[in-house]
């Protein structure tokens, strides 16, 4: 166990005034959990690519705390005073490193940046790799966003059908209820071109109301649990990802599954997840879903192949 972290909410950071947005929905969490908040800068050693303009490990370790002192300042002019905070400055892959110090962690949180293809293909992207693979929960936080005014916006969750993942639904409940927000349970699905005609001429109407039925009946079983967050449920027929990028206009957080390893197949984040993340207007936490959690069928296709909602 990883006595720096655990129970932490730890928050990736690269310099003061870089992650301000997600800084504040991270001390916020921390404040209403009682948690501290880890905050860490992993610094990278340059290659020996032209003489004399190395940076050591020792530089690179130099640079790192400086940096999480300064965004440690910057923390606790965000909230009015001083936080219960833990510094960890460190040499090597972003993701990695957050991936790592996830084990313990209650919640990671990064902060998402528009970046050109040509930038990902060669500097990869850390929000990605490490929801991926990280252990607990992460919450990617687009740059610049602000709460929704007027009030608590609702917590959105993507769900496959009869509202599995289980872990993702909880997850979403549990947030909804300790923030104070309605939750919408989504469930989304659409065919190919060459077939969804066909398929939703046949069975539109009546797989709305069994799905709807289905959905209902999980929510209602997660009630003694959480009896007093307002729910709705909503089935559409449209693209999974497009429905909860356009939900997220007006939401707090959407909530969504990531596929854990199966057999020889690495933990990896599926093309709703990738794009919602891209996309969203509002923080995404992704949630790991245990291996063993399979999702149900439609008419013989697998939900991946229906709506892949992780």
């Amino acid at each position: 166990m990883d006595s720096r972290t655990s129970g932490a909410v730890v928050v990736g950071v690269t310099g003061r005034g870089r992650e301000t947005s997600a800084l504040r929905f991270a001390a916020e969490h921390a404040r209403r959990e009682g948690a501290r908040v880890v905050l860490v800068h992993v610094g990278r050693v340059s290659l020996p690519t032209v003489p004399g303009l190395v940076v050591t490990p020792t530089d690179a370790i130099d640079v790192a705390e400086r940096i999480v002192r300064e965004v440690a300042e910057e923390l606790e002019e965000l909230v009015g005073g001083p936080v219960a905070h833990h510094a960890v400055a460190v040499t090597g892959v972003p993701s990695q490193v957050l991936v790592e110090l996830s084990r313990d962690a209650r919640l990671v949180v990064v902060q998402h940046r528009t970046s050109t293809a040509l930038e990902r293909l060669f500097v990869g992207s850390t929000t990605n790799g490490a929801a991926a693979r990280c252990h607990c929960p992460l919450v990617s936080v687009p740059a610049g966003w602000e709460p929704p005014p007027g009030g608590t916006a609702e917590v959105v969750v993507g769900v496959h059908e009869a509202g599995v993942p289980r872990q993702v639904l909880q997850a979403a409940f549990s947030w909804a209820d300790r923030t104070g927000a309605p939750l919408r349970v989504v469930h989304a699905w659409r065919l190919d071109a060459a077939y969804d005609d066909i398929i939703t001429h046949r069975v539109d109407e009546e797989w709305r109301a069994t799905q709807k039925r289905l959905l209902s009946a999980a929510v209602a079983d997660h009630r003694d649990s959480w009896p007093t967050v307002p729910v709705e449920v909503e089935v559409r027929h449209q693209w999974p990802a497009d429905v909860l990028v356009d939900d997220s206009r007006n939401a707090s957080l959407v909530v969504i599954g990531r596929r854990g390893a199966r057999g020889w197949i690495p933990e990896h984040l599926g093309s709703l997840a990738r794009t919602v993340l891209r996309a969203s207007m509002c923080p995404v936490m992704v949630v790991p879903v245990a291996s063993d959690s399979q999702p149900s069928t439609d008419w013989e296709l697998t939900a991946d192949e229906v709506a892949p909602q992780t």
